[in-house]
């Protein structure tokens, strides 16, 4: 009898382990986190996502419409406020799917950053892989905004930001474990992706429709906001930032875009001198491009000239910008910090140095390795 009857318990207690399981769509999935300021509150919004339509395209299922969950709370707190969405939500919540948290202009103000961090890092659930924007736009409108083709927003903007960034790189979207080591070292400037509503665009079915997009870079140095700078401003600082993969230039000569070339690839090197006690920066970029579009007769020598004075001008702008609005953008403290820490002590003040008295001089080497399925050379010689 007792022979008969253990392998009847055995197998009951193997499967005592799936009793606790949960299906898919028994749980809300958080999917992105905004967080904005107003009149002493700190609202906090949640975007859903289900995975239940998800799944059956990704198994080759028809695509359903996309839906879109919002939640808001406000509270004193950014944990207050957060606290305040179970009671409506009737289901339980998962924090594990978090991809993308962002801040408005107005909630990136030290405490308030600071306090959300502190709460992210304290909650098991969270991971730092989340990527991390700053907006100007209501974030009710901005969760609401879907990508085209009844597109899940798991495929959105907020969430995979690395795909558009490798097939056009400009500004480097920027996870919240590189954020905190950004804000945590005194003298770097963390750059902000800007996000936007672009509303003129797109049309689906014969409707407007608003499609995120990323306009800019907001500044934020030691947790608290400097300031934010349009896209059309910063086109030196792709030139400088870390893993661009593939980044156009138009050339021009007398006002005319003459080319059009795409660069992969460039790499920066930083070197500083000092002169009469003040910190002289050189900056150094190589790449290698390729020409898309020649709309006059140049040689490789010709062109390859106009795009070094191109790169150049894009990060001399950059550079006077900064200085004129007393930013750091090229994070010229940091530089100065880490290869002479002596001479940024003695000028540096809350851990970043003054921009009106060092110099910046800049060193472009274009190399133009491919021309297509023309010959660069069939209208002029070398």
């Amino acid at each position: 009898m007792r022979k008969r009857l253990f392998p009847v318990i055995a197998s009951v207690i193997l499967l005592s382990g799936c009793w606790d399981t949960r299906n898919i769509d028994h749980i809300v999935y958080i999917h992105a986190i905004g967080v904005d300021y107003k009149d002493g509150q700190v609202i906090a919004y949640v975007q859903l996502v289900g995975f239940t339509a998800l799944a059956k395209v990704e198994a080759g299922g028809g695509k359903e419409k996309a839906a879109v969950s919002i939640g808001k709370a406000a509270g004193e707190t950014f944990n207050i406020a957060t606290d305040k969405i179970y009671p409506s939500i009737q289901q339980r919540v998962s924090w594990g799917h978090v991809k993308s948290i962002v801040f408005t202009k107005r909630a990136l103000q030290k405490g308030i950053v600071a306090d959300v961090i502190d709460v992210l890092n304290r909650y098991n659930e969270i991971r730092h892989t989340a990527w991390v924007y700053a907006t100007d736009e209501p974030l009710s409108e901005l969760f609401e905004a879907t990508p085209l083709l009844n597109a899940s927003s798991y495929y959105s903007l907020l969430s995979n930001p690395e795909e558009i960034f490798q097939q056009s790189s400009f500004i480097r979207p920027i996870r919240l474990s590189r954020l905190i080591v950004d804000m945590d070292e005194k003298a770097d400037t963390a750059r902000l992706p800007y996000l936007t509503l672009d509303r003129r665009r797109w049309i689906e079915n014969k409707k407007p429709k608003p499609m995120l997009a990323v306009s800019g870079v907001c500044f934020v140095h030691h947790y608290s906001l400097q300031q934010c700078v349009r896209r059309s401003d910063l086109e030196g600082l792709r030139w400088l930032e870390h893993d661009i993969r593939r980044t156009p230039i138009y050339v021009k000569q007398k006002g005319k875009t003459v080319a059009s070339l795409v660069v992969r690839d460039p790499k920066t090197k930083w070197s500083i001198k000092v002169k009469s006690g003040e910190p002289a920066f050189t900056v150094q970029v190589q790449a290698q491009g390729a020409i898309i579009e020649l709309r006059e007769p140049l040689s490789r020598k010709q062109l390859t000239k106009l795009a070094e004075q191109t790169v150049k001008q894009e990060i001399r702008r950059l550079y006077e910008l900064g200085k004129k609005q007393q930013i750091d953008l090229l994070n010229l403290s940091e530089q100065l910090y880490r290869q002479r820490p002596d001479i940024w002590k003695q000028h540096q003040s809350n851990g970043l140095i003054p921009l009106g008295n060092n110099t910046l001089s800049v060193s472009v080497k274009l190399a133009i390795g491919a021309s297509g399925k023309e010959k660069l050379n069939y209208r002029a010689g070398d």
